[in-house]
């Protein structure tokens, strides 16, 4: 009878969604956390049920040769599950998701080799750092509020450092206090930090339940001004209890209100509430083959749904006749709008309100597109937007998905209403993790 704290040697055969080893262990399945696909290893069981187990890896007694050193010295943290998979395994496991998502919905088309990253490193462009008493500063332990001190994160930007190591030093000498979550007494809450990877520009934000005195705020600006291309100094005001990280007050205490990045060649304006994609390097690459499989013409309608910022509309703006952009928060909208004249582009134009909604009603009023990109959340399309591109036809669709499962469940559906699925592309936008984004092309001859 198995037992927790028991040791069992297992064979591993595959990974979870999540990154951890499965193996087979007296006939359940048994999870292990940093265990790869081809090995057999040692392990501690610490939980037994009656239909799976979970065990800690004690020593891999053979290696699979997709193994490596591992490079990341607060394993607690969670967030990077690949991190002991070399960089060409995981762009083969990435691959794989995607067939096997496309697969269990009989769908079959040419897929391309997960488009990578040359140094799948300091490739984030967004961190969020919580504070605790200590004051400490770090992430969150994988489901828990267990905070995992960290100094230096392999996949942030290397300026993060400077700024978590400035704020401690700021907190220690002045007295300021982190906040408790249980009391609901104290002040920082959070840092986060965003930079322009192209530009160079770097934005802090101080999150704080309680304002510090002026005159500590005043020292934080001389902490951090030296920090290398810090460009704007935030303080946001959270007072609601709960997980959410920013509150909806931010003011400035140094340099500007926005940074700028861009992304060929656009410029994007990014605010503490901007939505941004967090890898810009990626981002670059996964909307250029989006543009390379739309291939939007100068005489056409184009339509961007759950357009964000509007990054791929202005993308497709370039070279459309004209590009409604679609989203239903009303912040990115605004943000959307305001990167347009930033880019001095006047042919795109984008509404506010939900893509299930706005298109029937855009398709009612005569406004029909030649091309679509959908960029839908993890949930995929909703049925209603679905059915209104399924009576509209166009010419060409592009779905960018970061859930690769409810992509192949929509092109299903679209392929029984006429589409024809031509090939799929899985990209690394987040390396080191098990998060897979894909874009798929279908097309559609409209009848005469």
């Amino acid at each position: 009878m198995l037992k927790p704290g028991q040791l069992v040697t297992a064979t591993v055969h595959s990974l979870t969604d999540k990154g951890d080893g499965i193996a087979t262990v007296e006939g359940r399945p048994l999870f292990i956390e940093g265990a790869l696909p081809g090995e057999q290893v040692e392990v501690s069981l610490s939980l037994v049920k009656p239909n799976f187990c979970q065990g800690t890896l004690v020593r891999v007694l053979q290696a699979a040769a997709a193994r490596r050193e591992d490079f990341c010295a607060y394993t607690r943290c969670g967030g990077c599950q690949l991190r002991v998979m070399n960089n060409e395994a995981q762009l083969r496991l990435k691959r794989q998701i995607l067939l096997d998502a496309l697969q269990a919905k009989e769908l079959t088309c040419p897929v391309a080799d997960t488009l990578g990253m040359s140094q799948p490193f300091h490739y984030r462009n967004k961190a969020q750092y919580a504070v605790q008493a200590g004051p400490s500063i770090g992430f969150y332990a994988k489901h828990s509020h267990q905070l995992v001190e960290v100094d230096e994160c392999p996949v942030q930007a290397a300026e993060t450092t400077e700024v978590v190591q400035g704020v401690r030093a700021w907190m220690r000498r002045c007295g300021v206090s982190a906040y408790n979550e249980s009391s609901h007494k104290g002040c920082v809450r959070h840092i986060m930090v965003r930079n322009g990877v192209n530009s160079g520009e770097l934005m802090v934000v101080l999150v704080v339940a309680e304002e510090p005195s002026q005159q500590a705020l005043a020292q934080l600006v001389t902490e951090l001004e030296s920090v290398k291309g810090l460009a704007s100094l935030m303080l946001n005001i959270n007072t609601a209890p709960g997980n959410r990280v920013l509150g909806a007050e931010s003011r400035l205490l140094w340099g500007k209100e926005l940074i700028v990045d861009s992304l060929a060649g656009l410029q994007f304006a990014i605010s503490p509430l901007s939505f941004y994609q967090i890898n810009p390097l990626q981002t670059e690459v996964l909307y250029q083959e989006a543009m390379r499989l739309a291939q939007p013409q100068p005489h056409e309608v184009a339509f961007d749904l759950y357009c964000g910022i509007g990054t791929i509309s202005l993308f497709m703006a370039r070279h459309a006749r004209k590009v409604y952009g679609i989203e239903i928060v009303p912040e990115a909208v605004v943000d959307a709008e305001a990167n347009a004249r930033l880019n001095g582009m006047t042919n795109v134009e984008f509404y506010q309100g939900s893509a299930e909604q706005l298109v029937p009603a855009l398709y009612e009023q005569g406004i029909t597109a030649d091309l679509v990109v959908v960029d839908p959340p993890r949930k995929g399309c909703d049925a209603a937007l679905l059915a209104t591109l399924a009576e509209m036809k166009p010419s060409r669709l592009v779905y960018v998905s970061c859930n690769p499962k409810s992509m192949a469940r929509d092109l299903a559906w679209l392929t029984q209403q006429g589409f024809v699925l031509e090939q799929a592309t899985p990209v690394d936008m987040f390396p080191h993790t098990m998060h897979v984004e894909a874009v798929a092309l279908l097309t559609c001859q409209s009848p005469e």
